[in-house]
């Protein structure tokens, strides 16, 4: 499925004992939690879960040719990453036979919902919108935008092509959903947004595309039962957690993800939601950062080889393959490329690899290398179940809960009072008093 080498930074010390307990500790609290079916910790009882109604709900929207999923962090990025991972790398231009094009409509920004609309054929277009609580201010905004247009263009039609995932029971959604009939899809009470890619948020429209959303669950189920059966502490999620744990103490409060290949660009996004949401609490956490190889080769190197020793690196990468091979002239004038004649730019791009991590390596900069054998949903599931382990358990190892947001919440309750929202009206108060006492300079330039 896949192999990790961990090369330890400069400042790395041995500490076996205090490693274990602490991986002890943080396994007992994620297992327990996920058994008593706490909230947040349901994410770990996803790869055995019962997904035939997710997989027929998927195989329904697939009858429509364009699909606008409406949602925003959790309830999109998983789905991103499984997009950029199983589409054509061109997609939606290049495209498998019968797969729809699927759009993601996640920012409030009306510019790109209003481009959206315009690549559509209303009468063959479904929209998937997608909340837990049903009152994401994006989402809900997003509904209403598309929903308008839809009625305009089809009449009452339109409301059979409208389908939710949402809280089972409570919230606008679903609310919406039980009045008008639609069908409805349950998010799982006990699993956050940014743990949701194996519930119905991510695997729906998956299934849609045509991504094998069991075989996404068996690679996870299997990962799962790996980690479960290495002592506690000699597993690769709580030695990665310990890893990255130990390195904050030591001033790496800066996680950089690597990604190298096309396809695995969205992976850095998804991990970016998942560390920084889980981690980032009571004034200390890591900073995640995305970079895509060989890429950011040519723009962030420089500052992680010779800048501060504040990083730890995870580079992610597909075991190459031969193909394509390059042809090189015989001709004097391609002399000095040559020696790439009969390479292919898959190994060419794992030579960069190698050479990036070997840079950092040489400043004494922690690297977790992750090679995939391939891309495909086994690996896939994995590997997301892997990360996802990995970040609980930094966040218990750290002291933190994993599965809350709160500095995410309070930014929502005020946009909400800004917007009118009565039931936050209480907010708009609060936050007239933080920019009265947050007295800032102003600068205009005219244009």
């Amino acid at each position: 499925m896949l192999n990790v080498k961990l090369t330890r930074g400069a400042a790395a010390a041995a500490c076996g004992a205090e490693k274990k307990e602490a991986a002890a500790a943080a396994w007992k609290t994620l297992l327990d939690g996920a058994a008593a079916g706490k909230n947040g910790f349901g994410w770990m009882n996803l790869p055995e879960a019962d997904i035939s109604g997710l997989v027929a709900m998927g195989k329904d929207l697939r009858k429509y040719s364009n699909i606008i999923v409406i949602g925003i962090g959790g309830s999109a990025l998983g789905l991103q990453m499984l997009m950029n991972a199983f589409c054509e790398p061109c997609y939606p231009a290049l495209r498998a036979p019968g797969q729809p094009v699927l759009f993601v409509a996640d920012n409030a920004d009306a510019e790109s919902n209003e481009a959206i609309w315009k690549q559509v054929d209303p009468k063959n277009t479904a929209i998937l919108v997608v909340s837990k609580s049903g009152r994401t201010l994006e989402t809900l905004s997003g509904f209403l935008f598309f929903r308008e247009r839809l009625f305009a263009a089809v009449g009452e039609k339109a409301e059979e092509r409208i389908y939710f995932i949402t809280d089972p029971v409570k919230g606008f959604l679903r609310a919406y959903a039980n009045e008008k009939h639609n069908a409805c899809a349950v998010l799982p009470e006990d699993t956050g947004g940014r743990y949701s890619v194996f519930s119905s948020c991510g695997l729906v429209a998956a299934v849609a595309l045509g991504i094998d959303a069991q075989k996404l669950l068996d690679g996870a189920a299997a990962m799962k039962k790996a980690l479960l059966a290495a002592p506690a502490g000699e597993d690769l999620a709580s030695t990665l957690a310990w890893e990255t744990f130990d390195g904050m103490k030591k001033g790496r409060n800066i996680t950089v993800f690597w990604a190298y290949g096309d396809r695995l660009r969205q992976m850095g996004e998804w991990f970016a939601q998942l560390w920084g949401e889980s981690i980032g609490k009571d004034g200390i956490g890591m900073t995640p950062q995305c970079a895509l190889g060989s890429i950011d080769q040519h723009s962030q190197l420089q500052l992680y080889a010779c800048g501060p020793a504040d990083k730890f690196f995870f580079f992610l990468s597909t075991k190459p393959g031969n193909r394509a091979p390059l042809s090189v002239p015989n001709e004097k004038l391609f002399d000095e490329a040559q020696y790439m004649n009969g390479m292919s730019q898959e190994f060419i791009l794992e030579c960069e690899r190698r050479g990036v991590a070997a840079s950092l390596k040489r400043a004494g900069r922690p690297v977790c290398e992750i090679e995939l054998d391939r891309i495909d949903e086994t690996t896939i599931g994995g590997l997301v179940l892997l990360l996802e382990a990995t970040t609980a358990l930094t966040g218990f190892m750290m002291g933190v809960d994993p599965f809350d947001q709160p500095g995410v919440e309070e930014g929502k309750n005020y946009a909400l009072a800004l917007c009118g929202n009565a039931s936050y009206a209480k907010y708009k108060e609060t936050l007239a008093e933080i920019e009265k006492a947050s007295p800032a300079q102003t600068y205009s330039v005219e244009g």
